[in-house]
């Protein structure tokens, strides 16, 4: 028991000195920040039955205080009022443009596709790729355009609030950024490590020279998390990516309650990595995060129970720092082992279906699963 929680506590350690380093690697865009000129933007939104969430995340685009913006909306054959709205706003602003979208040749996904179609339209110097269910503040374009510009960047990944209602919402989304503050995260920053990079669905405001010349989407054209994958190609071409903390003006309620976090999850989390890495971490994250708890209820020495006790004091102080830092519920770190129990199961649910059902399933769309 002794060396469970010597090991725990050890990781609680590791992981504390980890989120010393990604506070200072992930820093807020400046405000108060101009460029020589404002080059043209493209918005552009890949959008399949996002009906419920689509009309809020065009407003807040519609209020962009950007000088050279536009939006367009690539309705990707959806079975809902998606289009309508679309073309609404096309209708009613000429800074939006709204395509129907064809549907995905044979080795595309449906997502990089709608991407491509958007990005061929876009008459933009930057590229905007957000999600239908982001809301952007008025200023936040500006200023991430100024940043890129100012660091002489290829990609900018912006990392937004994730906004949670109710229990479940508030215990299980965290997670997404535990694991980057309280992880390496900070190693997707540096320029040398190819094998990570920083991207998100929220917001990749990309150079179109840049994007033009490492192929485009084409290049991801299977990737099922395509915001990371882009950053990945990017970066592997010898092309500055960064990503920027936009907690107060980038935000997205990216799922509602339970089944929709566990359905939305499980078509993803898997790809992370190749399979066997997919299948054996999370249940090495599983197991270390329920071993101090173990110690501390079972018959075991002082010695391990202190180490037991440190090494969960160690990380809910851990997540209560990223808690204030990505504008998450502060209550959810009480909640850390259930949090870690309902991502294994995610994990091992969207693992089952890779590489036992190896079929790939989103929004009424089923595919066979990449390789």
């Amino acid at each position: 028991m002794t060396a469970i929680a010597a090991v725990a506590a050890a990781a609680a350690v590791l992981s504390l000195a980890c989120l010393a380093a990604n506070l200072v690697a992930f820093r807020p865009l400046p405000a108060g920040v101009s460029a020589p000129r404002w080059p043209r933007v493209s918005v552009v939104i890949p959008a399949r039955n996002e009906e419920r969430d689509l009309e809020a995340a065009l407003r807040s685009h519609r209020e962009s205080d950007y000088p050279d913006l536009e939006v367009i909306v690539v309705d990707d054959r959806s079975g809902d009022r998606t289009g309508e709205i679309a073309r609404r706003f096309a209708a009613e602003d000429p800074r939006f443009r709204a395509i129907a979208g064809q549907d995905p040749p044979s080795g595309w996904l449906g997502k990089p596709h709608a991407l491509r179609q958007g990005a061929r339209a876009a008459s933009g110097e930057w590229l905007l790729f957000a999600d239908a269910d982001v809301v952007y503040e008025p200023d936040v374009v500006r200023r991430a355009v100024a940043d890129a510009v100012r660091r002489r960047l290829a990609l900018l990944c912006l990392l937004p609030r994730f906004e949670t209602h109710g229990f479940w919402e508030g215990v299980v989304m965290p997670n997404l950024y535990a694991l980057l503050y309280l992880g390496p995260g900070f190693v997707t920053q540096i320029g040398r490590v190819k094998a990570l990079a920083g991207g998100s669905g929220s917001g990749n405001l990309v150079a179109r020279g840049a994007y033009d010349a490492v192929g485009g989407h084409e290049a991801i054209r299977s990737a099922v998390i395509d915001d990371i994958g882009l950053a990945l190609a990017m970066k592997r071409a010898g092309q500055r990516t960064r990503a920027a903390t936009a907690y107060e003006g980038v935000r997205v309620r990216m799922y509602r309650g339970l089944r929709e976090m566990v359905d939305g999850f499980s078509k993803n989390v898997a790809f992370l990595g190749p399979p066997v890495p997919a299948l054996l971490f999370p249940l090495a994250f599983f197991a270390l995060a329920l071993a101090p708890w173990i110690v501390l209820a079972a018959p075991a020495p002082s010695a391990a129970k202190a180490l037991a006790a440190a090494a969960i004091g160690a990380t809910l102080a851990g997540r209560a720092v990223v808690a204030r830092v990505t504008r998450s519920p502060a209550w959810s770190a009480l909640f850390h082992p259930l949090m870690i129990a309902v991502w294994t199961g995610i994990a091992m649910r969207s693992w089952w279906r890779r590489v036992v059902r190896k079929r790939f399933e989103w929004r009424g769309r089923v595919t066979d699963a990449p390789k």
